[in-house]
């Protein structure tokens, strides 16, 4: 015997379940015994492994190289997810108005789930932080994070 495709066969259900005039509960439990009559058993999920730890040893090289990187951007980008624990998705859509460095807090528009939140950032790192905010206005960024580039060349 072959299978009726699966739209075929939900079209069949829905004219069988339409007479009941059924809400998303009366479905939900139908399709529940269903799942019993049938015997089939729900998909168990993977077994999340937990990550791997860097060690001491790894772990201060790392600070070490953030704490003294030569690239003033990349310096503040690591500091700002470490010290906020932003992720790197969120970092990317930061814009400068995001950031009040007044109540050391950063609004974090439309992160996981779609949600909006405030981070709070040390108030050691106020500084730091106001002195590349400087920088990326006068250059006319409005993104905390992208390089403005200007076209010198002249039309004509």
């Amino acid at each position: 015997m072959e299978r009726v495709p699966p739209k075929e066969m939900a079209e069949k259900i829905s004219k069988l379940l339409r007479k009941q005039r059924p809400d998303s509960n009366y479905i939900k439990k139908v399709f529940q015994y269903v799942r019993g009559n049938l015997d089939l058993k729900r998909k168990q999920n993977k077994q999340k492994r937990l990550p791997e730890l860097m060690t001491n040893e790894e772990l201060k090289r790392f600070y070490d190289a953030v704490w003294k990187a030569s690239n003033r951007n990349h310096m503040v980008m690591l500091k700002l997810l470490l010290f906020t624990g932003i992720r790197n998705a969120e970092l990317v859509n930061l814009t400068i108005r995001d950031i009040d460095l007044n109540s050391f807090r950063i609004r974090i528009s439309q992160g996981k789930g779609k949600k909006d939140r405030y981070v709070l950032f040390p108030s050691h790192f106020r500084g730091e932080l106001s002195q590349y905010i400087s920088i990326q206005e006068e250059k006319g960024a409005t993104f905390l994070n992208r390089i403005v580039v200007i076209n010198l060349q002249q039309d004509g």
